[in-house]
């Protein structure tokens, strides 16, 4: 039982990893994210980047690999935490390029 659940997590985590490097997703994540700081109102950019993250993850399997059933419902959850890990990089990738322009200009 217990190598069962330690193969169903190290497959888990071959699909988060898959997700992640795939540059379709990257590309339409990225777009939401620069979009969703172009909004005025700081509440709306977050819902909107929110609902772009689940759109986004319930899109590829449905729509892009043409998945049905439990498979890509389980693909769609694994997607929203693939996406929001993506967001989470290029928050951090752009904060930390402010950062070092502040520090030598």
């Amino acid at each position: 039982m217990a190598l069962q659940s330690q193969f169903l997590s190290m497959l888990l985590i071959a699909i988060v990893i898959a997700q992640m490097l795939d540059p379709l997703r990257i590309l339409l994540v990225g777009i939401a994210y620069f979009l969703s700081r172009s909004v005025k109102r700081p509440g709306v950019a977050w819902l909107g980047l929110c609902a772009a993250i689940v759109v986004i993850a319930a899109a590829f399997p449905f729509v892009v690999l043409g998945q049905s059933g439990d498979i890509a419902w389980t693909t769609t959850a694994i997607g929203v935490i693939s996406n929001a890990l993506i967001v989470a990089a290029m928050a951090g990738l752009l904060r930390l390029q402010r950062w070092l322009f502040q520090l030598f200009v």
